[in-house]
């Protein structure tokens, strides 16, 4: 029988010690390490049972499990920590195979998680949905309750940002595995096309469910939306045909069609009945927790895949993709990081400018490096309401501060002499800001 073995994360070593003694006495070779993205490498490498991950950074929690599931998305994750936001995000979260435990945790709680980690079956052919902002992760964590329903639903979003993948994931989570998922973009939709899914609806036994996703709704041809109506309306209550059979439509768009409804672009009947459930998708610009989650997913996701190994970006990399617009939103995030996983990483930053189109538009060729995030402005002030405008205003000025000096010593190739002529301070002053802000 092979020995169950869990690679640790934990930085302190008195806690790494009790979590290790903790899982020993449950039967479990502990393999501990101190630097995520070494336990990280080593989850590829040795393919170990599960992995304990102790923290009270909710930030460092929802990276580590986003690039764990970048190498096995069914990988199994006990997270340790006392932060409720931490304990929210796992309870809350959409994978089976994610466990919370409020630390310190004692043998029976341990030995208790590790059977069910034996009884926990994942299912891998689904998406896996990437978030780190608040909006974000409450999309996902939204999508059960909505595929539980039989209502059409509405997904709306900007070019690129996911829609196809949350459609896929509905189906996913219908759990029936007699479900059908048809995908079709709305050009395609003809009268005849209507016409055979209803004899196909009508056909099927109630033991299968049908899921429609119309790409493109928008482009619906004005002749057949009466008839699309009349399928849709056709169905009893929950979307169930004469036979039993569920039926369920899911139609996406990349604009507000309301605003087609009052031109008269589009028919108010058909538009109300599709969107019975409306999911909307943020754009990637508006959230820079979203990029970093997502870029340090696809970067071990094709790191693995192309060199076999667990490779993670550089901060000039991902400061530059933080500060990006993404117009192309994840389509355009994937296709960049792409790139640069599969050329040598001495040529990233110089590659920068063309992969990202720097040099049109947007930022006019540049990228800024003094945005902040209003995901992180609004969690700072969740759990600091009691601290004055200026005391909040001087934490994020230091953090405005940090970053240019960050770029500044990027621009100069680490010179802090070069460094304090570009920003006019003294050498003095420089050197002691880069030390105060651990750039040196």
């Amino acid at each position: 029988m092979l020995q169950t073995t869990a690679v640790v994360i934990e930085k302190s070593k008195a806690e790494r010690d009790d979590i290790r003694m903790r899982l020993s006495h449950c039967g479990v070779l502990p393999i501990c390490f101190e630097d995520e993205w070494v336990c990280l490498e080593n989850i590829y490498c040795i393919k170990p049972s599960f992995a304990v991950f102790r923290s009270d950074s909710s930030e460092s929690a929802s990276r580590f499990v986003n690039a764990a599931k970048a190498i096995e998305s069914g990988f199994p994750i006990i997270v340790l920590s006392n932060n409720h936001r931490i304990e929210a995000f796992v309870q809350n979260n959409w994978l089976e195979n994610l466990f919370f435990l409020r630390y310190p945790a004692n043998h029976q709680t341990f030995q208790a998680t590790i059977n069910r980690l034996a009884n926990v079956k994942q299912d891998l052919s689904g998406p896996v949905l990437i978030a780190g902002s608040v909006e974000r992760k409450k999309l996902i964590q939204e999508l059960p309750l909505v595929s539980a329903s039989q209502d059409p639903v509405l997904i709306q979003g900007e070019s690129g940002v996911g829609k196809k993948l949350i459609a896929k994931d509905l189906h996913r989570l219908s759990g029936n595995p007699n479900s059908i998922f048809n995908l079709i973009d709305a050009g395609d939709v003809t009268g005849e096309w209507i016409r055979k899914t209803k004899v196909r609806i009508d056909s099927l036994s109630r033991d299968y469910e049908c899921f429609y996703a119309i790409d493109n709704a928008e482009q619906l041809p004005f002749e057949f939306q009466a008839q699309l109506f009349l399928l849709l309306e056709d169905r009893a209550p929950g979307g169930i045909s004469k036979t039993g059979a569920a039926s369920r439509f899911i139609t996406m768009v990349h604009r507000d069609i309301s605003t087609m409804v009052d031109k008269g672009l589009f028919r108010k009947d058909l538009y109300h009945r599709l969107s019975v459930l409306k999911l909307t998708v943020p754009p990637l610009r508006r959230h820079m927790s979203d990029i970093r989650a997502l870029a340090e997913y696809f970067t071990t996701q094709y790191s693995i895949r192309y060199q076999g190994a667990v490779c993670r970006l550089t901060d000039p990399v991902m400061d530059a993709f933080v500060n990006y617009p993404w117009p192309g939103n994840v389509s355009e995030l994937k296709r960049v990081i792409k790139k640069l996983v599969l050329m040598d990483r001495v040529h990233w930053e110089n590659m920068l400018p063309v992969l990202c189109n720097t040099d049109k538009g947007g930022n006019g060729g540049r990228p800024s490096v003094c945005g902040i995030d209003t995901d992180e402005v609004r969690q700072f002030l969740s759990t600091n309401w009691n601290l004055t405008l200026k005391q909040a205003r001087s934490r994020f000025a230091d953090k405005v501060e940090r970053k240019i000096i960050k770029a500044a010593l990027a621009e100069t190739g680490g010179n802090c002499k070069k460094a304090a002529g570009l920003l006019r301070i003294s050498y003095k002053s420089m050197l002691n800001k880069a030390k105060l802000y651990q750039l040196v």
